[in-house]
């Protein structure tokens, strides 16, 4: 497996990525893996262990770190570019280890999975990338005051809307925008109410696109962290999958105009 921790694409000292390339991943989508925090905490080590399990699937995945707010970051803009920067520079890297150089599919776990959602969209009006799918993990899909989030929290969304609130928010932004998408909520969830990941699914679907949701009973707003355990192992049982169906996929390249999507929700205990 070719592996590279650490490897800079910008200036700041958190501007670095690790990438890991198992054999038998060649020509397939390379998954990009952001982690949670609410934009002050959180490492892309968290999601080392993720990686390495991904691997043992024959999966080839990099997950980057990115400013904080508290590393002079002003708002969400700041990071989606910042990660898209990222995104093409592991793209050249991986092209040069086999990989095709233009496709992933983008992970992320806790509001790293907003960012996911919403670079997602952003990506998919480029034509030089084909994003073959997204992954929340955690779904957070909503800005807004008064959707259930905790209280707690209103600080760090307010700064990362900025002045584009609905701009940057999954449920404002047309479902066409989407790849194909993968929704894994905790029903215990105590930041993020499972509620808001059932009507963005809803959102998705009705607007004729294709989106999965699983809530699995007994886990909070992060999971995937370590998939040695009882969320991770639940987590990883439909993430593997789902990567597998789309990583390859011919018909990617049409499913921002097919309307015949199909969406499936479920709940399960892990």
């Amino acid at each position: 497996m070719y592996c590279a921790l650490k490897v800079p694409y910008g200036p700041h000292a958190r501007n670095h990525y690790d990438l890991f390339i198992p054999e038998g991943s060649e020509e397939s989508a390379l998954t990009i893996c952001l982690h949670g925090g609410w934009w002050s905490q959180g490492r892309n080590e968290d999601l080392r262990l993720l990686c390495l399990a991904l691997a043992e699937s024959r999966i080839a995945s990099a997950t980057i770190d990115f400013r904080s707010f508290a590393d002079g970051a002003r708002a969400g803009q700041d990071l989606i570019d910042e990660i898209r920067g990222a995104i093409v520079k592991i793209l050249d890297d991986s092209a040069v280890n086999g990989m095709d150089g233009r496709s992933l599919i983008l992970l992320g776990s806790g509001s790293g999975s907003l960012l996911a959602l919403t670079l997602a969209a952003q990506l998919g009006e480029d034509p030089k990338l084909r994003v073959r799918g997204a992954i929340a993990c955690g779904v957070t899909p909503s800005l807004d005051h008064g959707d259930g989030m905790a209280g707690t929290l209103a600080k760090a969304i307010d700064q990362f809307a900025g002045t584009q609130r609905h701009a940057l928010s999954p449920l404002h932004i047309r479902p066409e925008a989407f790849p194909p998408l993968l929704l894994l909520h905790g029903d215990a969830d105590a930041e993020v109410p499972a509620k808001l990941a059932h009507r963005f699914h809803l959102k998705v679907v009705e607007g004729g696109e294709e989106s999965a949701l699983a809530v699995l009973s007994g886990l909070g707003h992060q999971f995937v962290e370590n998939p040695m355990d009882r969320g991770g192992k639940a987590a990883l049982e439909r993430i593997v999958p789902f990567i597998q169906e789309h990583a390859r996929a011919p018909e990617a390249e049409a499913s921002f105009c097919d309307p015949g999507h199909r969406g499936a929700a479920e709940s399960s205990q892990p």
